[in-house]
């Protein structure tokens, strides 16, 4: 047999060790190949959760930043800029009534020689009982005092039933006192809804007046009852409110959260110098105010929220100078430094607002040339920090309100709506809302004919108020048209 020189065999062996090896190396790389799979993989994850933190540091700085300023907030509305100052005023206001302001003294109203007099005496000495001598000498004192008068009226009407030859029906005289498909009467009804609606007392607690002050038991459910029944019959005046409001040069809007049976809707206002509407609502969407807007003319002045500009146009929009004016103060209530640009900017915007109000003789070409130019001058600034840049914006994008603002109400605010809307805040409070939803209807519609009235000084509101309950019964039930007389 052929013998292979050793050296072969060697090289042979030599193969066998180095495919062995090249195995174990090929296993080692795949090992170490699968492990720098891994360590990719883990690097990559540690990237993206290196990224997703510094998004969340940048998240939580910008809500540290937004909180500082919610803290701040009303610290800032009611102390520091609650009458928007111009910057270089300074000293505080004078105790009293200030310039301009309504006289509010009724002393100089009343007409004294119209009261009645009595003229009194003491027989005897009220600490030893010695007879007293009457004298000329006088001390007078002014007494205006309410009458209260627990006896209750209870009469038993009895209408004849007569008969018009011209119009061939029965006629039966009704008093004025008494409403439809009930037993009391037209004072307890009003005395009702001005509890509930002016003094924003419960129904339990107006349960308690009638009971305590006037002698008259009414439960719960009745005095519930009645309500409706006057929502009824002031459903046609609301309606005219309603119009009269579309009707006006400028709508005054606004809107509070309420709640039903726990859920969550909308009391809306519109309301304009005379006349305020309340509108009950389940949502805060567009078509709300939609309907409310109707085919009305009238400019909208609110504070920014883009439904009512959605509705009306841009051309029809005013916004609210004191939710400016707070934005701005607000995203530079943690500013240190009062020469950064955000606070320049906001200094502007102020005293801006104090001139045009400072200077009511300007024409109205005077103040647009004036605020236009102002607000061009703003927009145009380039600003880098965030806070500049917000403020900014906001006066960019509600430029042409901000100007017509100024030029068609006095003061350029939503103040009037917010006012008008807080009789409801109170009453949602004291009543957390409504138990059913035609409930919380009946509260926007009692609600915005009480406050309309009393709106009125010139007029006595409970003759107002008798007068279109009266109104409202007799159109909904001609057969009270009929005035009654009294037989003897």
């Amino acid at each position: 047999m052929f013998q292979l020189p050793a050296y072969v065999e060697n090289l042979r062996k030599e193969v066998r060790f180095l495919r062995i090896h090249e195995q174990q190396l090929q296993k080692a790389h795949q090992k170490q190949k699968g492990f720098n799979q891994l360590q990719k993989e883990e690097i990559q994850k540690l990237k993206k959760e290196k990224r997703d933190l510094e998004k969340t540091i940048e998240k939580l700085k910008r809500e540290i930043e937004k909180y500082g300023k919610t803290q701040n907030r009303y610290q800032v509305a009611l102390f520091d800029h609650g009458n928007f100052k111009h910057p270089d005023n300074t000293g505080k206001k004078p105790n009293g009534g200030q310039k301009g302001h309504k006289d509010t003294n009724s002393d100089s109203e009343r007409n004294y020689q119209s009261f009645q007099r009595q003229h009194l005496f003491a027989a005897n000495c009220g600490s030893c009982g010695n007879p007293l001598t009457r004298v000329n000498s006088m001390r007078e004192k002014t007494l205006i005092d309410i009458q209260i008068n627990t006896e209750l009226i209870q009469i038993i009407l009895q209408s004849e039933r007569q008969w018009c030859k011209h119009c061939q029906k029965e006629v039966t005289a009704r008093s004025t006192q008494v409403l439809p498909f009930t037993e009391y009467g037209m004072n307890t009804f009003m005395m009702i809804m001005l509890l509930r609606f002016k003094s924003h007392q419960s129904v339990q607690k107006i349960s308690t007046v009638l009971s305590l002050g006037f002698g008259l038991l009414l439960s719960t459910s009745e005095i519930l009852s009645l309500l409706k029944q006057a929502k009824q019959y002031l459903q046609k005046k609301y309606e005219d409110l309603k119009q009269a409001i579309r009707e006006g040069a400028v709508m005054y809007n606004d809107e509070t959260g309420w709640l039903v049976h726990g859920q969550k809707s909308w009391m809306w206002i519109m309301t304009n110098e005379e006349t305020t509407v309340y509108v009950a609502a389940e949502s805060r969407g567009k078509g709300i105010f939609e309907e409310m807007y109707g085919g009305s003319h009238a400019t909208s002045m609110h504070d920014g929220y883009s439904s009512y500009e959605s509705v009306t146009g841009e051309d029809k929009t005013a916004y609210c100078w004191t939710h400016v004016l707070r934005f701005a103060f607000e995203e530079t209530v943690i500013e240190k430094n009062p020469t950064t640009i955000a606070c320049q900017i906001r200094d502007r915007l102020v005293m801006l607002y104090q001139t045009i109000r400072a200077n009511p003789h300007w024409s109205k070409e005077q103040k647009e040339k004036t605020l236009r130019l102002e607000l061009d001058g703003l927009v145009a600034l380039e600003a880098a920090d965030e806070t500049s840049k917000n403020i900014l914006h906001r006066i960019a994008t509600q430029k042409e309100g901000l100007i017509r603002a100024l030029l068609i109400t006095p003061d350029g605010t939503n103040n009037l709506a917010e006012r008008e809307l807080r009789p409801m805040a109170i009453h949602r409070t004291i009543s957390f809302g409504s138990a059913t939803f035609g409930g919380m209807e009946t509260t926007a519609v009692l609600g915005s004919i009480v406050q309309t009235i009393s709106r009125n000084k010139e007029q006595s509101f409970l003759s107002t108020l008798q007068e279109q309950v009266l109104s409202g019964i007799q159109e909904k039930y001609p057969q009270y048209k009929h005035p009654p007389s009294f037989a003897t």
